[in-house]
């Protein structure tokens, strides 16, 4: 069982800060590579950031099956339930970097390809096909995945996605409203 120190004593790089909001952001958790990104940090950073906020009992690393054709298993970063107790302070007072659009690939990303059952995979294209991709990930329930289309996808393909009507409701907004603030936050 690992101790931690009460939130007064706790001496946290700023990293570590970054790491653990970004964290505190994902409920469902983060892949390995996606760390540094989402806290802003130069890989090798986040990883000695990971590895003191383990050590201190404030993350944890989980192997988790991932969908995919064959099923395949990934380890996943979340933050240890102790974290929200400990360290509410860095939690509640250290800003997030805003989330970067990353470059979108010309194919879809292997991690999400079970979600395109109809058809061959390998023959969508992105940007051209990148609506139907949006699409078919925003009405997917696989949460993990909209994060990715509504970051790496082009703000067109988000607002075709937001004008159409067979798409849910929330769905709709969500993609509305990523368009709206990546258009804002060029």
């Amino acid at each position: 069982m690992v101790v931690v120190a009460p939130t007064r004593a706790l001496r946290l790089s700023r990293d570590e800060e970054r790491v653990l909001v970004a964290l505190s952001h994902r409920p469902l958790g983060l892949y390995p590579a996606s760390v540094p990104a989402t806290a802003g940090l130069p890989a090798t950073y986040a990883a000695t950031a990971l590895q003191g906020l383990a050590e201190l009992g404030l993350v944890e690393c989980e192997v988790v099956p991932v969908p995919s054709r064959p099923v395949r298993r990934e380890r996943i970063w979340r933050l240890a339930a102790t974290a929200w107790r400990v360290a509410s302070d860095v939690l509640r007072h250290t800003q997030a970097p805003g989330p970067g659009v990353g470059p979108m690939p010309e194919t879809v990303p292997e991690r999400f390809q079970h979600m395109f059952w109809s058809g061959d995979v390998s023959a969508y294209r992105l940007p051209r096909d990148a609506t139907f991709v949006a699409e078919r990930i925003l009405t997917s329930d696989d949460v993990t995945s909209w994060g990715w289309a509504l970051f790496a996808l082009p703000v067109e393909a988000l607002e075709e996605v937001a004008c159409r009507p067979h798409v849910p409701r929330d769905r709709r907004g969500l993609a509305a409203d990523a368009a709206r603030w990546r258009r804002d936050n060029p």
